[in-house]
This record gives structure tokens, C-alpha cells and sequence, in this order.
């Protein structure tokens, strides 16, 4: 270093790349909030997805029916024992605020030992960030699409 010579940054260089750090986040932050609501919806709707898959598997590993069953507004689920009427412990969910099943069928999905469904239909999950859609076939085969 030659006397004289300085070295580092100036204060108003500190400043200039703080204040362009700032605006680069100002921009990003509505972006990260919709990408933050868009995986909530994907999750949930996968969450729904395991949840049938699961019963059906169970379903046909115990030999016995399970019902799915959703609570009137949309933000429950859980499965129960056919016969007994008695809801299987930890199988209830509770989706998170703003989310929703939206439609479903009107009576309770019932997977059958053989791994067939009745009744067959489609549960949509909805939030202001749009919504999926988790088709059973009579079959009991499960897959899932977005709206």
C-alpha cells in the first residue's frame, strides 16, 4: 500500500448498495407471500392424496372397509371403521386457515377390502391461491391435478 492510498469502502458506497439491497427486497417480498400460499395449497392437497392412499392400503392390508369422512366445512378429515363407527386414532387432519375442501362427494368415500371405492369422485382443495384436485376412480385409484 502506497502512503495515502485508502482502503475499503466509502460511506455513501455502504449507503448506495444498502439502499439497492432494500429496493431488490421491497420487489421480492409479494412474490415470496404468493409462493409461500401456492406450496400451503400443494401440501394440503398432497396431505389429502397420502390420506386416501393410506386408507386404501390399510383397507386392503386389514381386510376391512374404511370410511373417509369430511367435516361439513371443508377444513377436516379423518378416517372411521366401517363396522364399528369408531374413528381411527391420529388419521384426523385439520387443514391450515384459508383452506379448504371444497367439494367432495356427498356421502362418505369407502374403500372396500379389495381396494375398489364407492363412491368414486373428486375432492377440491381450495385457497386464494387456487386449487387442486384429488380424483378416486371406482377402482381406488388415486391421483391428483391442478385446477
Amino acid at each position: 500500500m502506497k502512503p495515502g492510498e485508502r482502503r475499503g469502502y466509502s460511506l455513501l458506497e455502504c449507503l448506495i448498495v444498502l439502499c439497492c439491497a432494500a429496493v431488490m427486497l421491497t420487489l421480492s417480498v409479494p412474490g415470496m407471500y404468493r409462493l409461500h400460499q401456492e406450496w400451503t395449497l400443494w401440501g394440503c392437497a398432497r396431505s389429502v392424496e397420502s390420506s386416501l392412499r393410506w386408507g386404501r392400503a390399510r383397507s386392503i392390508s386389514s381386510n376391512t372397509s374404511l370410511l373417509f369422512e369430511v367435516s361439513r366445512n371443508g377444513s377436516r378429515y379423518c378416517w372411521i371403521d366401517a363396522e364399528s363407527g369408531q374413528k381411527y386414532v391420529n388419521t384426523g387432519r385439520r387443514l391450515p386457515a384459508g383452506v379448504r375442501i371444497e367439494s367432495h362427494p356427498a356421502r362418505s368415500l369407502r374403500f372396500y377390502p379389495h381396494g375398489n371405492a364407492v363412491p368414486a369422485g373428486t375432492y377440491v382443495v381450495r385457497a386464494s391461491a387456487g386449487s387442486y384436485s384429488v380424483v378416486v376412480n371406482p377402482g381406488g385409484r388415486i391421483r391428483i391435478k391442478r385446477n
